[in-house]
């Protein structure tokens, strides 16, 4: 597999400047996600807190290997959606509409799925956090 089909894979509107912004952002959270599941994987103890309540509270306990939840569902879904913007799936979804709306509509729905693989991994980036937070407070 050449670079350039790698690169294709992940930045598939490289003229849009707003969707490799958000794409730039999604792999930087990534990378912020993967640093924060090797920290956690180091200090943290074999039992770690797993679930909170509204109040922010422990309120379950589990094994060190369910953190691998945290990176391998962000993950999972960023790559699906990179695979779904490659396909040209939603263009195509559009192409019956009239010309200039079905393309704004097109335009549209690639930006809401840039800007929602973005937020699904910025939310497992806070549970990680929360989780390596809490689980340090178990320790002291």
């Amino acid at each position: 597999m050449s670079v350039n089909r790698i690169k294709l894979f992940f930045f598939p509107d490289p003229q849009k400047k707003n969707f490799v912004f958000i794409t730039k952002l999604t792999i930087s959270l990534l990378a912020i996600l993967l640093l924060e599941f090797i920290i956690a994987w180091i200090y943290l103890p074999n039992n770690i807190p797993i679930h909170f309540n509204l109040r922010g509270e422990t309120d379950y306990y589990g094994d060190k290997s369910s953190l691998w939840v945290l990176l391998i569902v962000p993950v999972t879904i960023f790559l699906c959606a990179s695979a779904l913007l490659q396909s040209n799936l939603i263009s195509h979804s559009f192409k019956h509409e009239a010309h200039p709306v079905g393309k704004h509509m097109a335009e549209e729905s690639k930006l809401m799925l840039y800007i929602v693989r973005a937020a699904v991994v910025f939310v497992f980036c806070v549970l990680a956090a929360i989780t390596y937070w809490q689980g340090q407070q178990t320790i002291s």
